[in-house]
């Protein structure tokens, strides 16, 4: 030993390659607990009562979704909403903690608590002595779950022509399923779809496998641009113990679509930033290079074209922006 175990490709090679060179010997059976490392794409037997805490390290839990997907993330966030609404009402913020969090899983229990930890860069900056959370419409935008009833008859009521709205698999990564609504007979084809799989489903009397959860949320048509061109910043954040809380950081990058952005084009990778997208794009063999860059590239730029324009301070990325 120490032992790893890997099931899966999300990464699996890079995790490989990382382990064995510090001498770590690879082990094939999933059942074997005496594991220092256990990395699986999907599903694993393993659970919070079920790892050695401090000794073990397990990616992916199988309720990981309650963040990682993109249903669980916005249910996770209405709940924080609500949670926080209660405790400003409120100058026992503790009991209301308590009474929010009731479920028997220790997750559950948890989550609160920790959520209230992982959303406190929302706060507001200029109330942050006063402890007002943004509100979640300034930071996530307008969003509609579609395995709900209610919720999507919501939003086809709400939809008006011109409006342009980004429809995405809840469970999903790499750009696939993908694709915006820009128009009447776009969400018409949508509602249709839904509603034959609806039927469909009521019609069957054995067990049936539901379509793919999706939510739709209002498209931000006028982003923020960088060169002219739609960007993202992926840092990396690991919470490794909330008892007390331990950290780590690492910058990370920025990445950038191949071609300048153009809220009318139905290319998918003008819209979407990711490189799996990019790939697809005609131009990216020439400019690969271009569509990633490194924090210390994006701070250099920063400082260069915004310091003395907006006033901001010396390395504000590193000072301000990642911090």
């Amino acid at each position: 030993g120490p032992y790893f175990y890997i099931s899966g490709s999300n990464g699996a090679e890079l995790v490989s390659i990382y382990c064995q060179s510090r001498g770590w010997q690879r082990i094939y059976d999933n059942r074997r607990e005496d594991y220092a490392l256990k990395w699986c794409e999907i599903k694993c037997r393993e659970t919070y009562f079920h790892f050695k805490e401090g000794e073990q390290l397990l990616y992916q839990i199988p309720n990981n979704g309650v963040l990682t997907s993109k249903i669980g993330l916005l249910c996770c966030l209405r709940e924080q909403e609500q949670m926080m609404k209660k405790i400003s009402r409120s100058s026992n913020s503790k009991k209301n903690i308590q009474q929010t969090c009731k479920c028997p899983q220790a997750w559950e229990k948890k989550k609160s608590h920790f959520l209230s930890f992982c959303l406190q860069p929302l706060l507001s900056e200029s109330n942050r002595g006063m402890n007002v959370l943004l509100k979640m419409e300034e930071f996530f935008p307008e969003s509609f779950r579609l395995d709900l009833k209610d919720e999507r008859n919501a939003f086809f009521e709400l939809y008006k022509e011109e409006q342009i709205w980004i429809c995405k698999p809840s469970c999903s990564n790499q750009g696939r399923g993908i694709f915006l609504l820009k128009n009447s007979a776009a969400v018409n084809t949508l509602q249709a779809k839904l509603h034959s799989a609806e039927e469909s489903l009521l019609k069957k009397r054995v067990p049936y496998k539901a379509p793919q959860a999706r939510i739709v949320q209002r498209y931000i048509h006028q982003p923020l641009l960088l060169e002219g061109k739609k960007f993202d910043v992926r840092s990396y954040l690991l919470i490794a113990c909330t008892a007390p809380y331990v950290l780590f950081f690492a910058q990370g990058y920025v990445k950038l679509t191949c071609v300048n952005y153009d809220a009318a084009s139905d290319d998918l990778t003008v819209h979407l930033t990711n490189q799996y997208m990019q790939k697809k794009n005609s131009l990216y063999s020439q400019l690969k290079d271009e569509t990633v860059w490194r924090m210390e590239h994006f701070n250099s730029y920063v400082n260069e074209k915004f310091r003395k324009t907006h006033g901001l301070p010396k390395d504000w990325v590193f000072t301000v922006f990642t911090v």
